[in-house]
């Protein structure tokens, strides 16, 4: 039954996502892209078709302008038969006819008093002439008129041009038809033509874009695969970045929040493993002590003063493991104007109180710069606690500092024991412990806070050490827009 409920529960939650993830956003973006080729394709396909149509039209109509001049032009001279000026609006009529072959998909007729009298010498696609009800709408034509009329053989221009001499009692109009079927065939066919054409274009677009998209996408599903690959045990997965564009960079921010992802898993099992270990050992101590404790009051007291300092030392652990921890975190620092004459003196004026020493300062610097200030005195103080623990009375300590434009360097110097050569390569570490010189009892962390607060400064600490003749720790950290600060006033050298 659990086996069927897992099975049952796991098809839900694929069901449910794949019903989440729904069209993907390459369909979307071809699909978009697609409608936007379709409507513009439609546009010029409409728009070119309604050009040509229009052409069609305003060519027939220019014919017929022209045919009305010719007309014009022929009724102010002579009959051409005779030599003489016409004498009816028939004998002009017919006299122009014979002198005038249509062009083709084009056809003249006259109507003499109501009735068609007349055709030019061609073979029209329909006979207009031939059609009363037409005929009769050119009776007592007094004005010329130019319309647009449906024929058997599809749509045609007409011009009717009337027509009177002195003299002659008789009504007469030249009727000119311009068919317009065979252009707009030839209109229509170029529209099918550009349709087809557009369709293909369409489906290369759709293709073209499947492929740009499925490129221009593929950061993306790397990073979608590389989020779903990761798990708490392997966090090194990253996506190879091709380019320079936008998804390019999505994919530069992606391993970025990895790497911070992994950097905070990595503090976080380093401070489990560290907290681990180092409270184990207490632990185990105030143990043993209470299980073993007895009725003897100085035992007892003695048990009790021993567990009394282990506790501390474990408060004082748990306390730098969390400081260490918030390292990582954005408000670890508080940043401010700090003026580092002031840091460097104040700094000094409390380390005087940790022990009986020969202090000094070096060097002041002068200059205000953008900084934790509390976090810096904070280092400084416990390189001199370290300082501290490998001299003995009278031993010179010096602090000193040295701003520039590019830098700010603030170091501890002090006459001890030195660190020997084979510790100074992980004296930063967590829990490491020098094993020179005396040793104040510790949890191992005070450096590695040191060099924490100097990372998050965006700078490093270094050691220079030479045993049995002391050591320098130097926090160097960038200053690239130093503040400019009044002079300050020198201070002792020696307090």
């Amino acid at each position: 039954m659990t086996t069927m409920t897992t099975t049952m529960t796991k098809m839900t939650m694929t069901t449910m996502t794949e019903r989440r993830r729904g069209v993907t956003v390459r369909t979307r973006i071809l699909a978009w892209t697609l409608l936007v080729v379709a409507l513009a394709l439609c546009a010029i396909v409409l728009s070119t078709g309604r050009v040509l149509l229009s052409r069609v039209e305003a060519s027939a109509v220019t014919e017929l302008e022209h045919e009305a001049a010719k007309l014009r032009a022929f009724a102010t001279g002579v009959n051409p038969a005779t030599g003489q000026s016409f004498t009816g609006a028939q004998q002009l009529l017919t006299a122009y006819l014979s002198h005038n072959v249509p062009e083709q998909d084009e056809t003249y007729f006259s109507v003499i008093d109501g009735r068609a009298d007349r055709r030019s010498a061609d073979d029209p696609p329909a006979r207009l002439d031939a059609d009363p009800a037409f005929i009769s709408d050119l009776t007592a034509l007094r004005s010329p008129v130019s319309h647009r009329v449906e024929t058997a053989a599809g749509s045609a221009m007409y011009a009717a041009i009337p027509v009177e001499v002195s003299g002659d009692a008789a009504l007469g109009a030249l009727v000119i038809v311009e068919f317009l079927a065979p252009d707009e065939h030839e209109v229509w066919s170029t529209i099918i033509t550009m349709s087809i054409a557009a369709v293909f274009a369409l489906a290369l677009a759709g293709a073209a874009g499947w492929f740009v998209a499925g490129r221009a996408l593929t950061p993306i599903r790397e990073v979608q695969e590389t989020a779903a690959g990761i798990d708490g045990s392997d966090l090194n997965r990253r996506i190879d970045v091709v380019g320079t564009d936008d998804v390019a960079q999505l994919a530069v921010t992606f391993n970025g929040m990895l790497d911070r992802v992994q950097s905070a898993f990595d503090g976080q099992r380093r401070f489990l493993d560290d907290a681990g270990h180092e409270l184990r050992t207490p632990i185990t101590v105030i143990r043993g002590h209470l299980e073993l404790i007895d009725e003897d009051p100085i035992e007892r007291e003695q048990t009790l003063r021993l567990v009394d300092d282990e506790l501390r030392r474990m408060s004082r652990l748990v306390d730098d493991l969390i400081l260490l921890a918030r390292a990582d975190r954005p408000d670890f620092l508080l940043w401010d104007a700090v003026d580092v004459a002031d840091l460097v003196v104040e700094t000094l004026a409390k380390a005087t109180a940790l022990a009986d020493r020969t202090w000094s300062i070096e060097e002041i610097p002068e200059g205000i710069v953008h900084a934790d200030g509390q976090r810096l005195t904070q280092a400084l103080l416990q390189l001199i606690a370290n300082a501290v623990a490998h001299t003995a009375d009278r031993d010179p300590i010096a602090i000193g500092g040295h701003l520039d434009a590019n830098r700010l360097q603030l170091w501890v110097r002090d006459g001890g024991t030195g660190v020997p050569h084979s510790e100074q390569s992980h004296i930063f570490e967590r829990f490491a412990r020098g094993t020179a010189g005396r040793r104040r009892p510790g949890s191992g962390l005070g450096l590695a806070i040191v060099a924490r607060i100097a990372q998050a400064h965006g700078g490093t600490v270094r050691l220079e050490s030479t045993p049995g003749q002391g050591s320098v720790f130097t926090l160097d950290l960038p200053n690239p827009s130093p503040l400019s600060a009044p002079p300050i006033q020198s201070a002792k050298e020696h307090l």
